[in-house]
């Protein structure tokens, strides 16, 4: 376990914890509401402080996570593009918006647009098909109201950084596995 997981884990517990001075409440009133938290304050004994992303609002139908790097989206490339092309669908923009939501959010700094794809094909044409649905994506992205003046560094992995496999343990095909290949990863700043 890493020290930061350690401190937040320890955060949480201590969190949960009375106090060594209180005492329990009442009967009467151990079922009334509790009362809302109040941070502690920075110089407070004890020193373990936390803090929560305020990127963790309505991000329903994305897949985020966060990392050293940033927090990354990944985009489903098949909710966004129709097979083997980089033009944007219809259908494309409810997960553009989700995502353009975060980047307002985000921290200041540069964002992160990065393209692959499954196994299939030649690898040069996966290259060229993972920078052109990188460079449409950061290309919406810079028309959009409090998104555009971020600056966008666009690049496409081809095949090269699957997240599944692409064949199954005895070689054959592993459509989803491909399915979950086909992305492009915008990563905002921490």
């Amino acid at each position: 376990m890493t020290r930061r997981a350690l401190a937040l884990s320890a955060l949480a517990l201590a969190a949960c914890a009375p106090a060594a001075d209180s005492e329990p409440p009442p009967a009467s009133e151990a079922s009334a509401a509790p009362a809302p938290a109040t941070p502690a304050p920075a110089n407070a004994p004890g020193g373990m402080t936390g803090s929560v992303s305020n990127l963790t609002g309505d991000i329903s139908g994305l897949n985020v996570r966060v990392t050293d790097m940033g927090t990354i989206i990944d985009l489903a490339a098949d909710a966004l593009f129709e097979f083997d092309k980089a033009d944007l669908t219809p259908a494309a923009e409810a997960q553009l918006q989700k995502a353009a939501a975060l980047i307002r959010k985000a921290p200041p700094g540069g964002i992160q647009v990065i393209g692959h794809t499954d196994a299939k094909g030649d690898d040069a044409y996966n290259q060229r098909l993972s920078e052109a649905r990188a460079r449409t994506v950061a290309d919406w992205f810079a028309r959009q109201v409090g998104v555009r003046q971020r600056d966008f560094a666009v690049s496409g992995k081809g095949e090269t950084a699957p997240i599944a496999p692409n064949e199954t343990a005895t070689g054959a095909d592993d459509p989803a596995g491909r399915t979950k290949n086909r992305r492009v990863e915008v990563i905002l700043p921490r």
